[in-house]
């Protein structure tokens, strides 16, 4: 007697067929190729885009404060002209009194007159000698006991004088009566500044 055996595993050689998935395409033919999403920015294989610069080709810090000190010196630098700038074209006010010595019975504040000062200006010279201002005295004088030589009458006339801007960029000048700065007395910016200018004949 013969038994039949039933085989549960395939011959080989023989193909078995295997069960597609319902997702699966039903053709190797429908099959797209893959392709990947670049990042946001930047074209797949694009080989013209420039990579972002590394750290290590960044400019050092120490050109930020290279660049942060010469901006601070040019400002240094404009200021200190523009100061200079100011301080030659700034302009001051010189006032005084010319005291001319004489022998008179007026008393004390009485109005009086000086031949020597008629007609005559006040002249502001600067450090290199040349004329920075002038400015008529006042008409008529007034009587004044300077020394007290002459008590109780006065014993000169004094007149009066404004120079308006004189350029005060020096800082010595000289003042008279006439032309010639061969006459005149010495005061410095801050005394014109501040007190003016006496100036006195014939003592």
């Amino acid at each position: 007697m013969t038994q039949q055996i039933h085989r549960t595993t395939p011959v080989v050689g023989t193909a078995v067929p295997v069960p597609r998935r319902p997702s699966e395409p039903s053709s190797p033919s429908t099959l797209a190729p893959w392709t990947p999403t670049p990042p946001q920015g930047i074209r797949w294989l694009d080989a013209t885009a420039v990579p972002p610069p590394s750290p290590s080709s960044r400019p050092p810090r120490t050109r930020r404060w290279v660049w942060v000190t010469a901006v601070a010196a040019l400002v240094a630098a404009v200021a200190l002209v523009a100061g200079l700038l100011v301080s030659a074209n700034r302009t001051m006010t010189v006032q005084g009194t010319v005291v001319v010595a004489g022998s008179t019975a007026l008393l004390p504040g009485a109005p009086c007159q000086a031949p020597a000062l008629s007609d005559r200006s006040v002249s502001i010279f600067g450090a290199d000698g040349l004329l920075v201002g002038t400015a008529p005295l006042s008409a008529a004088g007034v009587a004044v006991d300077q020394w007290g030589s002459s008590f109780p009458f006065a014993d000169a006339c004094r007149y009066t004088f404004l120079l308006s801007d004189v350029q005060a960029s020096d800082d010595r000048y000289r003042v008279g009566v006439g032309s010639s700065v061969a006459t005149t007395t010495e005061f410095t910016r801050e005394q014109l500044e501040t007190r003016g200018a006496a100036i006195t004949y014939g003592r």
